[in-house]
């Protein structure tokens, strides 16, 4: 997650300069190929001076080898963390005088389409504010939320991209039991899933779904009125939305999302 940060925010260009911690060698090897980026990991009496702030990027059982090496480096800076489970004020105990601003990333952030829950405290400074929306907007889309219901975005985002790739496998084995081979079923299903995607996306104060010209969004279209223009009468997908739903697809979702937040909640205690 660290060299996709890197990566992220070289590509777009950013005036911002981030160091980040990465422990493993040939991470760091890789994100130090990228032009313009140096590994520090020889010199990291220079993260400080080199950054505008610093990028936490270790496994939470890596957390007490970090302080131990380079906490004194670190001891005063602005940190944006990725461990998972570990709270501000587990953070703070272990570098206290550190600002933290916490970070819940997926997946889809090594391509710069993740969903990223930030976490701030209250007492974050505009700037630090800034900068930290400035280094999530490198991986995706960042939803401030409070660090309360970080677990929960963690079983809607950080888990949830896992059900969606679930859905997508048992959409193409249902195209192949259906005659369709699984290797032309899967083109398929994702082509249906970017077009659904597409239309959930599109400006719904317009006719066709573009733009309403007045260059202001009108608003979304809610995924049940999308539904409702699929579902006809005795058609064949009321009859396969019933088939969802016999097999409990909804409230299996929801049970998913529920259950995943629910552990990383245990993580944080």
């Amino acid at each position: 997650m660290g060299e996709a940060i890197v990566r992220g925010l070289r590509a777009k260009d950013r005036s911002i300069t981030a160091s980040v911690v990465e422990k493993m060698p040939e991470r760091r090897a890789r994100a130090a190929e990228i032009e313009g980026v140096t590994d520090l990991s020889e010199r990291p009496d220079e993260l400080r001076d080199r950054s505008d702030l610093i990028v936490l990027a270790v496994k939470p059982q890596d957390l007490d080898n970090v302080v131990e090496s380079i906490g004194h480096i670190l001891a005063g800076n602005r940190i944006v963390s990725i461990l998972a489970g570990t709270t501000i004020n587990s953070l703070l105990t272990h570098l206290p005088g550190c600002s933290f601003v916490r970070f819940m990333p997926n997946l889809a952030a090594s391509l710069g389409k993740a969903a990223v829950g930030v976490a701030m405290p209250p007492d974050t400074t505009p700037q630090f504010r800034a900068d930290a929306l400035t280094v999530a907007e490198a991986i995706g889309v960042p939803f401030e939320i409070p660090e309360r219901l970080l677990a929960a975005f963690t079983g809607l985002s950080g888990s949830g991209i896992a059900y969606v790739f679930q859905f997508i496998h048992a959409m193409s084995l249902g195209g192949t039991r259906a005659g369709i081979t699984y290797e032309q079923s899967l083109e398929i299903t994702v082509q249906v899933v970017a077009g659904a995607l597409s239309l959930l996306r599109a400006d719904a104060g317009s006719p066709d779904g573009g733009e309403t010209g007045t260059g202001q969004p009108a608003g979304r279209h809610h995924p049940q009125e999308l539904l409702s223009k699929v579902i006809s009468p005795a058609g064949t997908t009321i009859d396969g939305v019933r088939a969802l739903e016999r097999g409990g697809f909804t409230a299996s979702v929801m049970d998913a999302v529920v259950a995943a937040a629910r552990r990383a909640d245990r993580l944080e205690q």
